[in-house]
């Protein structure tokens, strides 16, 4: 039985509960801002990022502790004793829900092992990235969990097809609280951006499927170019993903940048961090009042 690969007929409808319902912590709403780290280096950049978050509503976050590497030599995450301090200052400023990637089996058992000795103080959603997407034996396991919802990425380079079925194989082992993340494609047509842009796709899986859809526009970016009108490219490509109905934004911010110990130069400021949640808002009320312009036109067919 296909589980999460079917039409859908109402984007804002009963699977979309997945998002609303994070581990039961958040209130009910349909949009969320995932603001944080790539990649957790140090607790005064967690407490940084968090504090700011703290002061602007924000409920969600970001913090790689695991991260896969191009290179065998890069840093490739703390890995789990970061996880006891990073759920503590969630704690300490209410920060519900942390996406953080596993690249493999037993760090889903050390993400639960550190929520339960630190008191569970927040909530985790785990994330399959690009490179995981089609980890076949990762995905089982994830899938077999139903505790944690799952956001998997889409393969940087494989079709949408194909990372639609990867998403199936969580569902099919039982886990079906999964997003979808788009995150650009690896082409050098999407040349000076890091990946090619394919937020044109949101409305696309939520058409195909019964997942909602999250963006991330700064890993497809992939850096703090700035357009002539002022505006980062990484505001502007947030704008066309969230107008088109993305459901979630995942985006990299960081105290200090020139510091970051994974994709510094992609990374907003804090300074930015106000900015950025406005700009977003405009972007989602532009999305919901066409919703009501297709609603009006329907009512007068």
């Amino acid at each position: 039985m296909i589980l999460i690969l079917r039409p859908n007929t109402d984007p804002e409808g009963s699977d979309y509960k997945i998002l609303t319902s994070l581990l039961g912590r958040l209130p009910s709403i349909q949009f969320r801002v995932v603001a944080g780290l790539c990649a957790v280096d140090s607790a005064e950049s967690v407490e940084g990022m968090m504090k700011a978050l703290a002061g602007h509503g924000q409920v969600c976050t970001r913090m790689g502790a695991y991260k896969p590497r191009t290179s065998p030599y890069a840093f490739q995450g703390h890995g789990a004793k970061c996880l006891p301090y990073v759920f503590e200052l969630a704690g300490k400023y209410g920060i519900k829900v942390i996406a953080m990637e596993v690249t493999h089996e037993s760090h889903v058992d050390e993400i639960r092992r550190a929520l339960a000795k630190t008191g569970h103080p927040t909530g985790v959603m785990l994330q399959i990235g690009t490179r995981n997407s089609q980890n076949f034996e990762l995905l089982k396991q994830v899938g077999r969990q139903q505790e944690f919802p799952v956001l998997i990425k889409r393969g940087f380079g494989i079709t949408l097809d194909e990372s639609l079925n990867a998403a199936e194989y969580l569902a099919t082992e039982g886990n079906r609280k999964v997003i979808f993340g788009l995150r650009g494609m690896k082409t050098n047509m999407g040349d000076p951006h890091r990946n090619f842009v394919d937020f044109a796709h949101v409305p696309v899986v939520k058409r195909l499927t019964r997942m909602p859809v999250c963006i991330d526009p700064s890993h497809s970016v992939g850096a703090r170019s700035r357009a002539p009108d002022g505006l980062l490219d990484i505001f502007h490509v947030v704008a066309q993903g969230v107008i088109a109905g993305a459901n979630m934004v995942l985006v990299d911010f960081h105290p200090d940048p020139a510091k970051a110990l994974v994709d510094g130069p992609q990374a907003l400021l804090l300074s930015e961090l106000a900015h950025f949640l406005d700009d977003v808002a405009l972007a989602r009320e532009t999305y919901q009042k066409r919703l009501s312009l297709v609603e009006q036109q329907r009512a007068a067919a």
